[in-house]
């Protein structure tokens, strides 16, 4: 009796635990009309019914990754990476509750910084330098 009474016990412990676990599932919400791949993918995390957003990634017509981020209360949040159809990086920047902010980088093709930038508020900030191909200083600017 006591041995089934613990089996019991371990079994609604175990479907307790089941509802609680989380899941990270994926919804491509766009594909590219001419060739189906995937656009834009969203992900959760589901516990139970609940589901909440997390991520997004979002792709070039040839299937390669080009932007990628996180999501908190349904807003951007924290680092995102753009990349070129060729899957070299394009931009770092960070985002806050859903703005742009702090300094960030745009890079060319070849991986040479092309500008140096900052956001304040989603908007342009503070001393912005532009570079050129070989990153030789080419201008600066300044946004308040």
């Amino acid at each position: 009796m006591k041995k089934l009474l613990i089996v019991i016990m371990l079994a609604l412990v175990f479907v307790a635990c089941q509802d609680k676990q989380v899941r990270h599932v994926q919804k491509v919400a766009y594909y590219y009309a001419e060739t189906d791949l995937p656009w834009v993918i969203y992900y959760y995390d589901v516990v139970g019914n609940d589901s909440t957003w997390v991520e997004e990634r979002w792709f070039h017509e040839n299937g390669v990754l080009s932007l990628e981020g996180k999501i908190v209360d349904n807003q951007r949040e924290g680092e995102y990476r753009g990349y070129y159809p060729t899957g070299e990086l394009m931009s770092v920047g960070s985002f806050v509750k859903g703005k742009r902010e702090g300094k960030g980088k745009i890079y060319f093709e070849n991986g040479v910084v092309n500008i140096e930038n900052e956001y304040r508020d989603g908007k342009p900030y503070g001393i912005w330098t532009y570079y050129d191909e070989e990153g030789n200083f080419v201008d600066v600017k300044e946004y308040k």
